[in-house]
């Protein structure tokens, strides 16, 4: 005798309450509604007075990190987002070769997290900089920023898990020895390395202003001292005597 063969086979069943009549329901397929008895998945909760909800609730008094939610497929698998009042859909999708974010029918993956951490957007990235959002803002000085990324080692490396990929930059802990920004040494935020840069760059057009200035005065003085000795020489030429033969016949 088979012990794991079901004893008995039942075709549904619907258990009802006062307030839902299909509280729940078992479908002779096997699929499960809740608050419907056409179940169009294996598992489907429908409402009506905006109240549908799933909630996966451990109570263990254990701190400890879990697995509340997971999704298995041989293959590429994905679970959707779906605004049906503006018939929008996102999914997020796990193809093996990255974690996608995408929005349905746009023909773009408009968010890549490759599976060595590499970040892919098809879009712009904007980080937030309101300076409603700020506090200890102080000013700078570019000069010495300037001086501070003049003496930054800059090199060429590839990243250990994805060689023959080069890139050019500095070592988070050469950038937080230098400027001492961010969170750590070992991570650089862009709007940090974009900041200083700006500093620098400010700094670059205070200098060339200066030289520029500085040339401009040069000329003025260079062109007054050849005024001057122009003068000087048409002065000098203007006073020579005038030499004439004093001959006796």
């Amino acid at each position: 005798m088979n012990l794991l063969k079901p004893l008995i086979a039942i075709s549904a069943v619907a258990l009802s309450t006062t307030a839902f009549s299909q509280a729940l329901y078992v479908a002779p397929s096997g699929d499960v509604g809740v608050g419907t008895d056409l179940p169009i998945s294996s598992f489907e909760v429908t409402r009506a007075d905006g109240s549908s909800q799933i909630l996966v609730n451990e109570m263990s008094e254990t701190s400890a990190p879990r697995t509340l939610f997971q999704l298995r497929n041989k293959g590429n698998t994905k679970f959707g987002v779906l605004n049906t009042d503006l018939n929008v859909e996102w999914s997020f999708a796990n193809p093996g070769t990255d974690f996608r974010l995408s929005r349905q029918g746009s023909g773009a993956v408009e968010m890549r997290v490759l599976n060595n951490g590499d970040l892919v957007i098809a879009g712009v990235l904007t980080e937030n900089s309101d300076v409603n959002a700020k506090t200890a803002i102080t000013p700078v000085d570019p000069e010495t920023i300037l001086e501070k990324v003049a003496a930054l080692p800059i090199n060429q490396w590839e990243y250990k898990d994805a060689r023959g990929e080069p890139h050019i930059g500095p070592m988070a802990q050469d950038f937080h020895a230098a400027f001492g920004l961010g969170k750590s040494e070992t991570g650089i935020s862009t709007l940090d390395t974009s900041g200083v840069a700006l500093a620098a760059i400010q700094a670059l057009v205070a200098q060339n202003r200066q030289l520029t200035e500085e040339l401009e005065a040069l000329k003025q003085q260079q062109a007054a001292t050849q005024a001057a000795l122009t003068q000087l020489l048409d002065d000098q030429g203007a006073a020579e005597p005038v030499l004439t033969s004093t001959r006796t016949h």
